[in-house]
Order: structure tokens, then sequence, then C-alpha cells
């Protein structure tokens, strides 16, 4: 059988969730489709098909069929948003005659000056209404009728069939009534009620494209054209077709339009867009470059290493893009309540139509129907959340901080407990080896260079440096690539490659070098392989131990053969970081593989609990028994398995795939901070979620009663339904500058660029520190 294919099909047409629901519906009963996800934020649909049997134009022409307009990747782009617009426009002018006309018959209704001598005055007014509201009809309540009666047809009512049954009835009733020369006419609600309904409709679309503009904005940092050096000269050309290796040329006020090495050239790049801080960054020969980062006053040289979609900015567009496609499980219940409410309503309009037409006549009957279609349409209700938590998303990503679902809101708004991960999270890299013992042997390092600059000759130092550089090197792990950076420096031939490596989470590595089986790690793993610990190298490690070093363990052949001593520093935020989830009164704990001593000594720094000599497989079990609603913060390899245990991952700038991959939340910088504004800001967003949720079920139940007993007219109910449209979007853009309270994460401002109002009286000041930030601590492995 024929692998399977996907497509993506941009959707128009679509006025809420349930419009959504049921293209879903028909395209998963469709033969040849195997699975379809229809994003009504995102108005598209991601369709698995077999290509055998159908394929995506055949597929567009069946949603086409329900009543909604669908386009493929490769046909002419739509702005529907603008076609909206253009439809109010025209529609606008002829509502306003309508409005015009129809006060003064009314008005001479009220004054008590109506009759028989200027009845045919007010019949020219009446068909003058009637002309007027045909082309409204025609070019608002077409799209409308469209696919509210595909919808009917195929027995999945929506928010499109209680517009048409209501506006075509009215509208329909109206010309009965002129055509028999008696009753009332309607042609004044039905344009009217129309061309409000639409009204909320753009208030939608504009909501919503706002909504995700600061995720749409990286995919527009990536230049589409580059400068690159071929054998023929300079060449400019599309920035997809830079070859890897290239060198590209960047001049000062372009943007780097690759990931690459700098080659040549130092200047200052605005990296904003992808990290979110809002300091330039100093950028040198031998430096990293990211695509879409800002070239401010240098002229650069990159060896290109990776473009399109696998640079950095591509890569976090694809998060993004996937985060958009996953439901967060309140959407899944909006989505469903707004699904149920419309066969509901339709099924109350038609109570509602029996009764007034046996208690009055068919025009109350119909009259009342329709307000109660108008008032119960889940529009706001279908709109509140997620347009809630894209704005969350969106915020997020403008400060460094990539969700891979909208879900991750919901979750972090109900943590109870935040955990950290020690080294490489709650530690500034590098951490740098300080010490080398071997029996008889020690040698020191003052500040960043050792003592000598000339290479170490062949000492038993030098041997251990040597096989520890070699097995290190394969290491992801910060303290195996402190080992291997630091023996470098102290070597004069470069290590042997070493073979058969192996990693023990938590413990250390393994590698062979000349033959011999080298272990490097913690005491346990030197116990655990029958290693012999000489006296004095114990002493040695209690020694640096007491002064706050990380020791590392070396041995082969059954004896432990020398000891490195690493030295880390604190991040200067953690401090600050720690007292801001106490104001979110967020207990936190640490976790570490160091031993107890080191332990002890972090707790009285930080004043929270360490829990030490924690293993991958401890920290998992520590988590579990935790509960649900806990949030793990780490970096490192020994840190995918907590973090994927953990009911949200947070994985810090530096971390590796494998914690990137397990984790829900990546910081594109390495500010901790961000972990308790992430917090605050999920908080508030989900509060704003519930408040519109509420508004929007509060406001359809009493709605419904009012009209159900005719105490509400349709002009009236479209209007109210507007107006709780734009109740509901203004809260949820709201979340743009919400305020979270006073913490000490900065978070980016939105710009000109993003077409929206800038926010800088609305920027957190940092305030002082519960805990003063601290430069150095004692650490160390058993």
């Amino acid at each position: 059988p024929a692998a399977t294919k996907n497509a993506t099909i941009s959707l128009s047409g679509l006025w809420c969730p349930s419009c959504a629901w049921l293209i879903n519906e028909r395209l998963d009963r469709s033969p040849g489709i195997q699975a379809a996800e229809v994003n009504f934020i995102r108005r598209e649909a991601l369709v698995a098909y077999d290509p055998e049997r159908t394929d995506p134009r055949r597929i567009a022409r069946q949603i086409k069929k329900f009543g909604y307009g669908a386009r493929l990747e490769e046909d002419d782009a739509y702005n529907e948003e603008e076609a909206e617009w253009m439809r109010l426009l025209i529609s606008g002018v002829l509502v306003m005659h309508i409005m015009f006309i129809s006060f003064m018959l009314y008005f001479r209704e009220w004054t008590g000056r109506a009759g028989p001598e200027t009845e045919w005055l007010a019949d020219i007014f009446r068909l003058m209404i009637a002309a007027f509201s045909v082309p409204v009809i025609l070019i608002i309540g077409l799209p409308i009728l469209r696919a509210g009666l595909a919808s009917l047809i195929r027995g999945r009512p929506n928010t499109h069939t209680l517009i048409a049954i209501g506006s075509f009835a009215a509208f329909a009733l109206s010309v009965r009534n002129l055509l028999a020369g008696q009753g009332d006419v309607y042609f004044d609600t039905a344009a009217i009620l129309l061309f409000l309904v639409a009204i909320g409709h753009w208030l939608e679309l504009r909501a919503q494209k706002v909504s995700g503009e600061a995720v749409e904005r990286l995919w527009r940092q990536i230049p589409p054209e580059a400068t690159w050096l071929t054998p023929q000269g300079w060449q400019r050309g599309p920035a997809d077709a830079v070859p890897l290796g290239a060198r590209v040329r960047v001049r000062p006020g372009e943007r780097f339009p690759v990931d690459g090495v700098v080659a040549a050239g130092e200047g200052d790049v605005d990296e904003s867009v992808v990290t979110g801080e809002p300091d330039p960054a100093a950028r040198r020969e031998g430096d990293t470059a990211l695509a879409g980062t800002m070239n401010l006053d240098g002229g650069f040289e990159v060896i290109a290493t990776a473009v399109g979609p696998q640079t950095v900015v591509g890569q976090i567009g694809q998060l993004l893009h996937q985060a958009m496609w996953q439901r967060a499980p309140v959407e899944r219940q909006a989505d469903r309540l707004a699904a149920w409410l419309v066969p509901i309503a339709v099924a109350l309009a038609a109570a509602t139509f029996a009764f007034w037409t046996w208690q009055d006549s068919v025009d109350t009957g119909l009259i009342h129907a329709l307000a109660v279609l108008l008032i119960a349409c889940p529009c706001a209700l279908g709109i509140a959340t997620p347009l809630t938590l894209w704005v969350g998303l969106g915020r997020a990503t403008r400060s460094g901080v990539i969700l891979r679902y909208t879900g991750v809101l919901e979750q972090l708004a109900e943590a109870k407990q935040v955990y950290f991960d020690k080294t490489g999270t709650l530690t500034k890299r590098p951490i740098r080896l300080q010490e080398v013992a071997v029996i008889g042997e020690r040698l020191s390092v003052n500040g960043e260079s050792p003592i000598s600059n000339t290479p170490i000759p062949n000492t038993p130092i030098s041997n251990l440096l040597l096989r520890a550089a070699a097995v290190e090197a394969m290491s992801e792990h910060p303290l195996g690539q402190a080992i291997a950076q630091g023996a470098a420096k102290w070597l004069d031939d470069l290590p042997p490659r070493a073979e058969h490596f192996r990693a023990f989470p938590g413990q250390g590595v393994c590698g062979v070098v000349a033959g011999d089986e080298v272990w490097i790690g913690s005491r346990r793993l030197m116990a655990q392989q029958g290693l012999e610990m000489p006296e004095a190298l114990a002493d040695t490690a209690v020694s640096w131990q007491n002064d706050g070093l990380t020791v590392t363990y070396v041995g082969w052949n059954g004896r432990v053969r020398g000891l490195l001593g690493l030295g880390e520093t604190a991040r200067a935020e953690a401090a600050e970081t720690i007292a801001d989830l106490q104001k979110l009164e967020m207990p936190v704990t640490i976790l570490t593989g160091d031993s107890e001593a080191a332990g002890r000594r972090w707790q009285t720094a930080l004043g929270v609990p360490v829990y030490a000599e924690q293993r991958p497989e401890d920290k998992v079990t520590r988590l579990k028994a935790a509960g649900e609603n806990v949030v793990m913060v780490g970096d490192g390899i020994n840190d995918g398995p907590a973090l994927a245990a953990a009911s949200v991952g947070i994985a810090v700038r530096q971390g590796t795939d494998v914690a990137q991959s397990a984790a829900a939340v990546i910081l594109l910088h390495d500010d901790l901070r961000a972990v308790p504004w992430l917090i605050a800001l999920s908080r508030v967003a989900m509060r704003k979620v519930r408040q519109n949720l509420a508004w929007a079920v509060g406001y359809n139940a009493i709605g419904l009663v009012l009209a159900v007993s005719g105490l509400l007219q349709p002009s009236l109910a479209a209007l109210l339904m507007v107006f709780s449209n734009v109740i509901v979007t203004t809260n949820a853009l709201r979340l743009r500058r919400a305020d979270l309270g006073r913490l000490s994460f900065v978070e980016v401002e939105e710009t000109e660029e993003e077409e929206t109002e800038d926010i800088g009286d609305q920027r957190l000041e940092i305030g002082d520190s519960a805990q003063p930030p601290i430069s150095n601590l004692p650490v160390s492995t058993p």
C-alpha cells in the first residue's frame, strides 16, 4: 500500500469552533482520509490521506461542499479578514440608509402620526428598505446561508444554521407580508442583525490575528535572501539555497540569514527575537550567530551551519506550529459545550415559535424565536478559551519562553511545587576544572588558567588528564565537558579517542583508553566497580569537599588513580528566582547528585530543602511521590527522565537534546527568573479563561430566558451578541499587558514592528530580592 501523505488546507468561513468540529467530523468519515485535525484559530486543516484513494484537491472540494472555503498551499493567498472588512464597508452604507428610513417609520408610529393619508408614503419607504436589504442579504447573508444549510442538511447544525434560519425566516416573512399587503415587515431586522453578526465575526478575525502576531513574527525574521561566497565571487540568492559550509556576508543593519560560526568580523548583535534578552550580545570570531538576529554595528562573515527550517528560529517556529495544534483540556471542554449548545438553541427556538404562535401570531412567534437563535449563538463561548491561551503563548514567546502546547499554561496554573536540578541549572556555566591530584602530586589553578602556561611534561598527572579527557570528550554532561576542556589546556598532545564509551546516569562514565578500562565518576561508582581507594586520595577528597569543590574520581586496573576537583558558581538570579516563587506561594525543592555535606551547604545558602545523592531514578521516584501538578526545571542528560516524569518539564537554554525533547517548556535564555514569571502568566491566563467562560455561559443563560419570555427583540439580541464577543476578545487581549505582580524577571516589550501599542509603562520593575545574590557555593559529589 502507498505511504500516507499529509496535506495542510487553509480554511475560510469558520464562525466558531462548532464549524471546525463539523469539518473535522466529516473529514474523519470521508474515504481515503486516515486522520484529520481542524484548528479553528489557525483556520487550517491538517489531513493524513491515502494517495491511492484521494488527493488534497478532492479533499478541498469536499470541504467546499460543506459551505466553507478551502485552499491548498499552491493556491493564491486569501485574506479573510480583509474580505470581511470590504463586505462590511459596502453593507455598512446600505445599512445606514435602512436604519435612517426605519427610524422615520418607527417615529411615525411612536408619535401617533400613522394614518391612511400617509400609508402610501410608508409603503414606498418599506419598498426602499426591501431594496437596500437585498444587497446586504446577498453580500453578508449568502455565505452564512450556504454554510448553515450545508450543516443542517448533513444533520450537524452549527452557528451558521442559527443565524441563517433566523435572518432568512424574517426576510421571507417580510416578503410575504409585503406582497400580501398585510402584517409587519422585518427587512430592517434581517439586514441589521446580519450586519451586526458580520461585525462580530470581523472582530474575532482581527483578535485572532493579533493573538498570533508574536508567534508568526518569528517566521518573518529570517531574511528571504542572503549573500554568500562562490567560486565565481559573491552571489546573492534565496537564503534557503545557501549550502552548508558556505561563507555568508552580513552587513550592519542586516539580519543573519543562516545559523553559523563567525569567521570574520566583530560587533554587537540583537538576539532579542530568539532569546528575549533586550541587551545586545557581543559576537566575534568563533562565536555562534543565529538566523533572524540583527547585526547592529559590525561587518560579519559566517560559515553556515544551518539554513531554513533547520535554524534555531526555524525549529522554534516548528515547535510553535505544533503547539497551535495541541489543544488544552479546557479548550476541548469549551468546544464540546459550544457544539451541544447549537442543537439545544434550535430546539428552544422551535418551542418558542410554537408557544408564541399559539399565544399571539406567527409573526410574534417568529420574532421571539429569532431572538432565541441569535442570543444562543455560542461564538463567545467558543472563542473565550483558545484566544486567551494563544495570547499567553505569544507573550511567552516574545520573552524567550517556548511552550510546546497551550495546555502547558493550564498545567502551570495548577502547579503546586517546583523542583530544580542543581548542576547546570542553578549553577552558572562553565564549570571549571580547578584541581588535579594523584598520589604524591597535586596541580592547582589560579583563576581560569593553570599556574604554568606551558604544557605539563610526561608525569602521572598528565597521564591521568590524558585518559580523563579521552573519555569525557564523548560525554554531554556539563561536568564531563568541563573536564575535557580543562584538561586540553594542560596537555601538549591531543587525547586519543576512547573506545566502548558508556554513560551511567547519575554516577559517571567509562571508556577504553590504551587498552585500559577507565572509570570516571562518583565514589559510589568506584566502589561498585571494585576500585581500591588509596587513603591519601580519600583524605584529599574530603579536604576538597570542605573547600566546596565537586570531586570526581578516576580509576583503572582495580585502583583509583587520581582526583579531579571542579568548581561551579551559582547563578546570580538563583536567589531572586526562589524569592519570586515564594511570593507565588510555590514550595521549592532542589535535587542534586552531590554529597550530603554539599547538599546541606546549598540548603543553608538558599533556604530551601535540598535532597542530595539523587540519581536519575531517585529524582523520578521523588517526583512521582510528590503527586500531580509538579514542575521540574533541569538541564543535562541526567534530567531527561525527571523532566518527562514531572507534570511540566522546563529546560534551560543549555539543555541537551535529550532534556529539551522531554521538556514541555524551553527557555531560550538562561534567566531562571522566567520560571516564576511563566507560572504567574499561566495563573493570570487561566483566570481570564474562567472569567470569559463564566461571562459567555452566564450571558447565554440570561439572554435565553429573556428571549424565550418575549422580552428581547432580535436586533437587540444581535447587538448583545456582538457586545459579548467584544467583551470576551477584549478581556483575552488584555493578557498581553496584564500585570503579573512585582517579579524580578524583565520581559521583552511589544514593539511597533508587531503593530501593537508600546507597553513601556507596564514593564516590570526589578525589586529587592528577599535574599541577597550568591556568588559561590560549595558543592561536591560523593
